[in-house]
C-alpha cells in the first residue's frame, strides 16, 4: 500500500531542518523495510509516520477537551 498521495506527507521545503532521533535497531530495520515497500527513503518514511502520529495525537487532544 503506497502512501505517496497522502496530504500529510507534504513536500520538503527550504525551511526543513534535520533532527536527531533515537530508534532501536529493530525499529530502524522495520522502517527501512517499510520505506522500501513504499518506494521512499527511510527519512521520508519516518517523516510521514511522524506527521500521521502528530495528526492522530492532535485529534486525540481535541477529543479529550471536547
Amino acid at each position: 500500500m503506497s502512501t505517496h498521495n497522502t496530504a500529510q506527507a507534504g513536500t520538503a521545503d527550504s525551511t526543513s531542518v534535520p533532527i536527531t532521533l533515537r530508534l532501536t535497531t529493530e525499529e530502524i530495520e522495520k522502517a527501512q523495510v517499510l520505506a522500501r515497500q513504499d518506494h521512499r527513503t527511510r527519512a521520508a518514511f519516518i517523516r510521514v509516520m511522524f506527521l500521521r502520529g502528530l495528526a492522530a495525537y492532535e485529534k486525540e487532544l481535541q477529543s479529550a477537551t471536547a
